[in-house]
């Protein structure tokens, strides 16, 4: 199969979106191991700095800063392929795989593409996938309340302390200190590129239903995120954020990037179609 690459339509007065769809694809379902975000973390990286050793150098060894938190700007989803199994060292993939990477900033995800067009394969973790398609995906429409989805799990931790030590603790959903904790990671984000705020720039978040909780491992370290869906609404320079960077924290793990599934209105008219 060729590789291709597509642009989808900016919405008016709306420079590109940075978030890529790339689909793989493999003559027979493929292998990997259950905590492979790991695996996408490094190749992601790696591809960068096949394109632009600069920025793949400054990306992962510096990354952006703010009181004393650095974000590398960049997230990505989990594979979603066409089906999926599971054995008790592994999980089997059947193309084609789709996967999200997202950034605020167009060089990293132009170089990305770059190296994917031209490899024309993604090697994870030893297994070969063919590129089948690159897509640049158009914003979606951030005002009013909108309802998300999560396409990788949602971490937010604070720190307790026990004795003279600060251990950090995950945060659930529906704690009163999750949402505050990721507008506070937010905002923090937005501070490290310098983009300027309006005094009353505002944002709210509420989950919606029952949210799932995933305990991964994150190069090394047992990490536990939620899957759900939300509503937000609020300052669409902050929402643009979210979406581009990823909300929450361990963004360019593979952690806090989610998807616009609809309005709120537009969700709770198709609800009382279905009653």
């Amino acid at each position: 199969m060729g590789t291709k690459i597509a642009k989808g339509p900016a919405e008016d007065g709306e420079v590109d979106n940075m978030r890529l769809h790339i689909v793989f694809y493999a003559g027979r379902p493929v292998s990997l191991p259950w905590h492979y975000p790991h695996l996408l973390h490094g190749y992601l990286f790696r591809a960068i700095a096949e394109a632009s050793p600069h920025l793949g150098y400054f990306l992962h060894d510096k990354g952006f800063v703010a009181e004393s938190h650095t974000y590398k700007m960049m997230v990505f989803s989990k594979l979603y392929p066409r089906r999926a199994s599971s054995t008790p060292q592994a999980l089997i993939l059947t193309p084609p795989i789709h996967w999200w990477v997202s950034s605020p900033l167009p060089d990293p995800m132009e170089a990305l593409a770059v190296t994917l067009l031209k490899e024309k394969e993604a090697v994870i973790g030893g297994t070969h996938l063919e590129v089948e398609r690159v897509e640049v995906e158009p914003p979606p429409d951030l005002s009013g309340r909108v309802l998300g989805e999560t396409i990788s799990p949602l971490v937010a931790s604070t720190g307790v302390r026990r004795g003279e030590r600060l251990h950090k603790r995950f945060l659930a959903p529906e704690e009163p200190d999750f949402w505050r904790v990721i507008e506070d990671n937010l905002r923090r984000k937005a501070a490290s590129l310098g983009i300027s705020l309006s005094p009353d720039a505002q944002v709210k978040f509420a989950g919606v239903g029952k949210w799932r909780s995933r305990l991964l491992l994150a190069q090394g370290t047992q990490v536990r995120g939620y899957e759900g869906r939300f509503l937000l609404e609020g300052d669409r320079t902050l929402l643009r954020l979210a979406y581009e960077a990823g909300l929450g924290e361990r963004n360019s793990q593979g952690f806090g990037m989610f998807r616009i599934v609809g309005d709120q209105q537009a969700t709770e008219a198709k609800a009382r179609r279905n009653e």
